[in-house]
């Protein structure tokens, strides 16, 4: 009667050891799916800058945005690029980097510098008056219309009405810029057309 009292609980010793061990392994299956996560994760993570005030309601789902979340998005596009001064543009310019697209980024960055180095020279200002704003939701675009005005050295030498075509693409909930240039006349279909020759162009260039 001992004997197989003992060999009972010898076997329940047996099964309660394989379930302890059972549960040690499937821990360390947990925190090695953890650990490939977190690692996955390093280095990629992404600053996604939005406007500091939202001023009106708007919607967007992974792919796209209702018309006022895109025109508030290229106002604050417009703001970054186009109103600056020696003092402030190298600091908007690194803002709006982090919008946008890895795509886009190195022409940005270009476009950027350049006038960055203009402004300084001139000692330039510039702000734009924006009057107009259209949205494409279909393409992701907006025409922005409105008054550019530039100063040198605090005396006033442009202020001339001008159109700039903003694009940007939706990446989880999320606007990328992916385009923003002057445009001949704000109509999206000849816009987004005068935009694609430029881009043709550069390609034969290079």
């Amino acid at each position: 009667m001992k004997k197989e009292a003992y060999e009972a609980d010898v076997q329940i010793l047996i099964r309660q050891n394989r379930n302890l061990w059972m549960a040690i392994a499937g821990l360390i299956v947990l925190l090695l799916m953890v650990m490939a996560v977190t690692w996955s994760s390093i280095g990629s993570s992404r600053t996604i800058v939005t406007p500091p005030t939202l001023e009106k309601s708007f919607w967007i789902t992974n792919n796209t945005a209702s018309d006022t979340y895109l025109i508030q998005m290229a106002q604050w596009v417009s703001y970054l690029t186009l109103d600056v001064t020696p003092d402030n543009c190298k600091y908007k310019s690194e803002i709006l980097l982090k919008l946008a697209h890895p795509d886009y980024h190195g022409a940005l960055q270009q476009k950027l510098r350049i006038n960055a180095e203009k402004i300084a020279r001139d000692n330039a200002t510039t702000s734009f008056d924006v009057r107009v704003a259209k949205a494409a939701p279909d393409i992701l675009a907006v025409i922005l219309t409105g008054y550019l005005k530039v100063s040198i050295n605090g005396t006033p030498v442009k202020n001339e009405l001008r159109h700039y075509l903003a694009r940007f693409s939706i990446d989880g909930g999320q606007a990328q810029l992916i385009k923003f240039k002057q445009v001949k006349i704000d109509d999206f279909k000849a816009a987004l057309a005068e935009t694609e020759e430029d881009d043709r162009d550069k390609e034969l260039v290079q």
